[in-house]
């Protein structure tokens, strides 16, 4: 027996065996010992448990809620912003994960999907239903690992007939936590297949995806400065470096998980009040006073268990005013997004070659139903071009929250 024929029957059995393990949980009996933590780990298996009494039988059908007239997507504030930092990256993954079998997802806390995205040739029944307005519960679906995501806060993996639901045991996903500004958790960001895939090469893109959409949740603070921090500069422009959010007598209003992390900081829940000079106690005065103001390069500082980290300037603060004009890689607030500009309007109003050029990309965004790939062809630029023109479009609230909308 060759290696391969080795592998499919090792995996062919622990297919039988989980699933007569969830047919028999299915009826009330026990999970068995043996099956955890190789076969099942213990966060899926808890999702088994929620699912189960929840009603959800293994050999049922998947039931999608909301299906049918959903409301606006992308309705509240939080659900927008998430949006705004998560959408980039989707984007990006897609381009170097997507496939007719896959689609890349983020749900909102309450597993409600902001944004998907999936090939035009997708046909298959477990995917389709996967779209923005559409909620991923364990009380309708069963075990997935968005839902597990949600409840436990760490990422993992289901796949090889783990999901609860026997119609999803050719179903591959796998989900990384999005941290809010207080460490709580927002939401998930999923890969979700039936393809052939290993799922831990890809894991690690997801996690930088996910820290990088935590970065630009940050920079939505108005009225802070934004410093970066990281034991190692090479690492301060780059997804792993922490961001904190600094008052400007020096009080700490947030702080990112790498942030939390490096400093040591308490993770999960909302920071006790505490000073710039309370995490570096033994620093100068003036040095903390130069760390609210930009410099030309980072600033080392020592701590009191003798580690150094290195801090850098990002951002000064931003009024409602200056929000709208940050550049420089920084997604800004959306919680009053001007109403969007078509390339009609602007003409009427004497806008800019520019502007002309932003109306063009969010209309053709809302023609191809957001598929950046179709909107570089029509409009005849790449598709870092285009990247790059949603930025400004956030930037400058052109952006529409629904690739659907008429923009009013």
């Amino acid at each position: 027996m060759n290696r391969k024929s080795a592998t499919e029957t090792v995996q062919a059995s622990a297919l039988a065996q989980l699933h007569s393990a969830r047919e028999r949980f299915g009826d009330g009996g026990q999970l068995p010992a043996a099956l955890m933590p190789n076969l099942l780990p213990e966060s899926v298996a808890r999702s088994w448990a929620r699912s189960r009494d929840a009603g959800v039988l293994p050999w049922q059908a998947p039931e999608y809620e909301l299906l049918k007239g959903t409301r606006s997507v992308r309705e509240s504030h939080e659900d927008r912003r998430l949006y705004s930092c998560i959408v980039d990256e989707i984007e990006q993954l897609w381009d170097a994960f997507g496939g007719d079998d896959w689609t890349i997802f983020c749900v909102n806390p309450h597993g409600t999907v902001v944004h998907a995205r999936r090939s035009p040739a997708c046909d298959d029944d477990l995917i389709l239903p996967i779209i923005a307005g559409r909620r991923i519960l364990e009380s309708h679906i069963g075990t997935t690992a968005p839902s597990c995501v949600l409840h436990e806060g760490i990422e993992v993996t289901v796949a090889n007939g783990q999901h609860y639901l026997d119609q999803f045991e050719r179903v591959s996903c796998l989900a990384v936590p999005l941290f809010g500004l207080h460490g709580e958790v927002i939401g998930a960001l999923d890969l979700t297949g039936t393809g052939q895939r290993d799922l831990a090469q890809v894991k690690e893109q997801f996690r930088l995806a996910a820290l990088a959409a935590e970065q630009r949740l940050f920079a939505t603070l108005r009225g802070c400065h934004l410093l970066r921090v990281q034991h190692d500069p090479r690492w301060l422009a780059t997804p792993l470096a922490g961001v904190l959010a600094v008052e400007e007598n020096g009080d700490l209003r947030a702080a990112s998980r790498m942030a939390r992390r490096i400093l040591g900081l308490p993770h999960g829940a909302p920071l006790a009040l505490r000073s710039l000079q309370d995490l570096f106690d033994d620093a100068p005065p003036a040095l903390l006073g130069r760390l609210l103001k930009p410099q030309r390069g980072p600033q080392r500082i020592a701590r009191a268990d003798g580690s150094h980290v290195w801090m850098q300037y990002a951002r000064a603060p931003l009024n409602r005013s200056t929000a709208r004009r940050a550049g420089a890689g920084l997604t800004v607030d959306h919680s009053d997004i001007a109403p969007p500009v078509g390339a009609q309007d602007a003409a009427k109003t004497g806008a800019s070659l520019e502007e002309h050029t932003l109306g063009a990309v969010q209309q053709a965004m809302r023609d191809h139903n957001g598929n950046v790939a179709a909107v570089a062809r029509q409009l005849r630029i790449s598709r870092t071009t285009v990247y790059a023109r949603l930025r400004q479009l956030r930037e400058t609230g052109m952006v529409s929250d629904d690739p659907h909308a008429s923009g009013a």
